[in-house]
């Protein structure tokens, strides 16, 4: 069981440095820390040859389901915790699935939410009836009717069921929509204001659904969507009407005259909470910071040791904000001018910080260097600029850490050919442009090889190239040097 992807994570110390988060969050009068997320996730990416073409599209759901709740997911402002528990790779049998949701079911608060994920093969054994069973590693069956059963009975405020079920794999294209995101409110929506049961599949019963090495069609969708719209109904008619368009038209070209269509298909889609009441101001106003008492508590690393890299370097930056700072980079400048709060003074770059924010700035920074950041270091430098000076890599971290589209739809399309070429670097790819051999000519780490013509990239590797890659379509790209 995988409880964070970072690279070398101890899930011994995790649980310490959970139970140390909810003890700060108590200590520091955070009355809103009631609440918890609770994510559990299945990713079946460890089955055998005869049935393992969709293992890598799984992992790559899994990069996409945990990105949610790492980067979008604010705790101290939201007042929540958040427990993540995955199930994959060989320990994604039947058994250890039914093991580990048996423990994870147990200690649900009746105002917490419950997001449940299953990504992997769907069997349908009578097509006119329609009911769907989730394939294990082990090739063994669970029954999606009877496993929905158990997480709608279970006794709290939201509950979220999602089964990417892919029975086909294909390869071809995710549109996903081309409307940039911004997910740090929707997410909140999604998530905190809802109630009931949110029960999506990946096909309508009867119906077959697909797999890329880049995720399944509906996770992919999903996410996307997540990221756009503040209630569950929004999202699913969004997703099923892309999935639905492009299944009918890119799966049917790749897959031949037969391929059918795949149209998500939602049981139910929960409730929104439509009263707006004292309390949702206050928290209306706390979702426009990632802390938003960073001025005048001091945070301890504990309590943020589980941010993604993006929270984190906003939340940062967020400090210097609040004094009118100038940002020089599009995603810093997007982020800031979305706040009612924020107003850049011109020019202005040195802010007088308080010894509460000065040590907050030095906190953040060092969680964000031990996490293998900071998110952005500086702005980009392109080939021809910097002079003889090793340039910064624009995401040093982008083998290790996925991506996300916040950040990459802000940057140029020379930009996004730099970072897509920064992962090719590591692998020591000799690049026949010469504008960049010369750029990573420069970088200390990078050994050209002359053999390296299709390097061997990790999961992580081939989503952040796919999601660059997917920016620069959107961009009229890529760039030619």
């Amino acid at each position: 069981m995988d409880l964070r992807l970072a690279k070398g994570y101890d899930p011994a110390m995790s649980r310490m440095l959970f139970l140390a988060a909810a003890w700060v969050l108590c200590a520091t009068g955070n009355a809103r820390a009631e609440r918890t997320i609770h994510v559990f996730g299945v990713f079946c990416d460890a089955y055998p040859a005869e049935a393992g073409a969709i293992n890598e599209g799984v992992t790559a759901d899994r990069l996409i389901v945990n990105q949610i709740f790492t980067e979008f997911v604010s705790p101290v402002a939201w007042g929540v915790q958040v427990r993540k528990v995955y199930v994959s790779g060989e320990e994604a049998t039947k058994a250890g699935i039914e093991s580990e949701w048996a423990a994870f079911s147990q200690g649900i608060g009746a105002d917490d939410t419950v997001y449940v994920h299953f990504s992997g093969h769907g069997v349908i054994r009578d097509r006119a009836a329609g009911e769907q069973f989730l394939q294990a590693c082990d090739l063994q069956e669970i029954s999606r009717e009877a496993w929905a059963k158990q997480i709608e009975a279970l006794p709290c405020r939201l509950k979220i069921l999602v089964t990417d079920c892919c029975s086909t794999y294909i390869e071809t294209e995710v549109a996903e929509g081309n409307a940039d995101v911004i997910p740090w409110k929707t997410v909140y929506y999604l998530l905190m204001k809802h109630e009931g049961f949110v029960n999506i599949t990946a096909a309508s019963p009867g119906q077959p659904a697909y797999g890329l090495s880049n995720g399944g069609f509906l996770t992919v969708n999903l996410a996307s969507d997540i990221q756009r719209f503040r209630t569950w109904k929004e999202v699913f008619d969004a997703t099923r009407e892309r999935v639905f368009e492009e299944s009918s038209e890119q799966i049917r070209a790749a897959g031949g005259a037969d391929a059918l269509p795949q149209q998500p298909f939602a049981y139910s889609l929960g409730t929104p909470q439509s009263e707006i009441t004292e309390e949702d101001a206050a928290v209306a106003h706390a979702l426009e910071y990632v802390f938003e008492d960073s001025a005048t508590r001091y945070l301890s690393a504990d309590e943020i040791v589980d941010y993604g890299l993006e929270l984190l370097y906003l939340g940062r930056n967020e400090i210097f904000a609040r004094h009118g700072y100038e940002f020089k980079s599009e995603f810093l400048r997007n982020y800031f001018e979305s706040q009612s709060w924020y107003q850049a003074i011109p020019g202005f770059k040195n802010p007088s910080l308080s010894a509460v924010e000065k040590a907050n700035v030095s906190t953040i920074l060092a969680v964000e260097k031990e996490n293998g950041g900071p998110y952005l270091g500086s702005t980009p430098v392109l080939p021809g600029q910097g002079g003889g000076n090793a340039p910064p890599d624009i995401f040093p971290w982008s083998s290790e850490r996925a991506l996300s589209r916040t950040v990459v739809q802000t940057l140029t399309l020379p930009e996004l050919s730099i970072a897509r070429n920064e992962i090719f670097a590591r692998h020591g790819y000799p690049f026949a442009a010469k504008a960049l051999r010369e750029h990573f000519g420069k970088k200390p780490w990078y050994v050209r090889d002359a053999s390296a013509t299709s390097p061997d990239f990790n999961a992580v590797e081939k989503h952040n190239l796919w999601l660059i890659e997917k920016i620069e379509r959107i961009q009229g790209g890529p760039h030619r040097w």
